[in-house]
């Protein structure tokens, strides 16, 4: 049962404009959000609490985003199972209220350990919470197995829009506000509490609009929590919702990992490792190493999904690799085709990840934890990436974490070839599969029919 929206826009028939619009609106939140915090955290470092770029500010980066990952590692799973749970829309809003406090509380840090650490991690528990319903959410939306991929470069597309907006919009309001108030720190400090303002402001109208389709028929989170106090209550008494079944939150867990099983799905989750590492790395050490040249310079500067997937992988290698042992400024117009490559690399590993994290294959009943396990895949990338570029940032040279990126980008090509070889027979079994499961349907409907005569 679907319906269409916009005209081109096949999708759930229960899915409004406003639910539409709000996922799309969220996606381009999360990712800009993410962006701007990996861009913004240098200059926290340098205006705010004055440390400069001898103070191994690559190491406390990678260590930063280590600690992040470390708190993400679980809270991506528990967002996946939890949506499944009481649905993708408590989990949203939650994640951006998240979101939004942390990115107000930065301008009260009065030093790294452990005042910017605590921002890191309650601004990770949100983006865990919004990086994993962006996936989840998809498969609600769209209206069949081949609308997902519309629907998933429509959420890619936003998603890269929310990259510009952070890189390029959000980023250059402090100095907007530095000239209205006549001081880099409070400008720095006002942007801060504007954007964190902005989208718990946000938070509260996605809590209203966000689809929450996945448990329509499912009994509510009140209906639940007073289900399990019937359990543990000695009066024995029943009443009418006394006889909800609650599943297994570890089951239901432990499904997202069992469907990695599927090639198809093992790409998507090495496409999510890829993806979160590139966010994060490029944000991050980019904006660190422009800090850095400013202070040693005196300025301041129609094929199958994994076939897509492998040309995504190949364009982001191709841009990381020459940009990272340029010997101009970061941001000199040479470097821009640089940039840009790794820019639709990115977009193209974020979207074709996405889609295939939502293809048939994937349970219905546990999208929601499957895509907690996608995104427990980038938390993981970033844990191992970030701290390694960082020491790679101090030790080696500036572009390290760019050399990261590229071999990141090669092996993903590589997997996505292999994933393209074998997808036919995997096909092949899941029609067959689905035959047997009609037949068996069949059987069933006619020994009914037979009983009932």
């Amino acid at each position: 049962k679907k319906h269409r929206l916009f005209v081109i826009f096949v999708v759930n028939k229960d899915v409004s404009y406003a639910n539409f619009i709000a996922y799309l609106l969220a996606c381009t939140l999360t990712i800009a959000l993410v962006v701007y915090l990996g861009i913004v955290q240098p200059f926290v470092f340098n205006i705010i609490l004055g440390l400069r770029n001898s103070d191994n500010l690559g190491t406390l980066t990678g260590s930063l985003a280590l600690y992040d990952e470390i708190i993400a590692l679980p809270a991506t799973l528990f967002w996946g199972v939890t949506s499944d749970l009481i649905g993708r829309r408590f989990v949203y809003a939650s994640g951006f209220i998240c979101l939004g406090t942390a990115l107000i509380l930065y301008q009260y840090t009065e030093n790294v350990y452990p005042h910017v650490l605590l921002c890191r991690m309650l601004f990770s528990v949100g983006s865990s919470a919004c990086t994993c319903m962006m996936t989840g959410t998809l498969s609600d939306i769209a209206g069949g197995q081949h609308e997902r991929g519309r629907v998933a470069a429509m959420a890619g597309m936003f998603a890269g829009f929310g990259g510009l907006v952070g890189g390029m919009g959000l980023i250059g309001l402090p100095w907007k506000l530095e000239r209205l108030v006549g001081d880099a720190e409070n400008g720095l400090k006002m942007a801060l509490s504007l954007v964190g303002g902005v989208t718990i402001g946000l938070a509260v109208i996605f809590a209203f609009t966000m689809p929450n389709l996945n448990v329509k028929d499912k009994p509510s989170l009140l209906q639940r929590i007073k289900s399990c106090f019937r359990k543990n209550s000695s009066s024995g008494s029943k009443t009418d919702n006394s006889d909800i079944k609650l599943e297994n939150p570890f089951k239901v867990l432990k499904e997202g990992f069992i469907a990695g099983r599927d090639p198809r799905v093992a790409l998507a989750y090495l496409s999510s490792f890829v993806a979160r590492a590139d966010t994060v790395l490029f944000t991050s050490y980019i904006s660190l190493w422009v800090i850095a040249y400013g202070e040693d310079n005196g300025a301041m500067p129609l094929m199958r999904r994994s076939s897509v997937l492998a040309f995504a992988g190949v364009v982001g290698a191709v841009g990381s690799i020459p940009f990272a042992f340029t010997k101009l400024a970061p941001g000199h117009d040479s470097n821009m085709a640089f940039v840009s490559l790794v820019g639709i690399g990115q977009i193209g590993i974020i979207t074709t990840g996405m889609t295939l994290v939502n293809g048939a294959y994937v349970p219905e009943r546990y999208r929601g934890s499957v895509a907690g396990v996608y995104s427990f895949c980038g938390a993981i990338s970033i844990m191992f990436m970030a701290r390694l570029g960082g020491h790679l940032y101090d030790v080696w040279m500036r572009g390290a974490p760019f050399v990261l990126m590229g071999i990141a980008h090669i092996v993903i090509a590589l997997f996505s070839i292999y994933v393209s070889i074998v997808t036919p027979r995997l096909e092949e079994q899941d029609r067959k599969r689905k035959e047997e499961e009609e037949r068996v349907e069949m059987d069933e409907r006619r020994d009914q029919e037979v009983v009932s005569y």
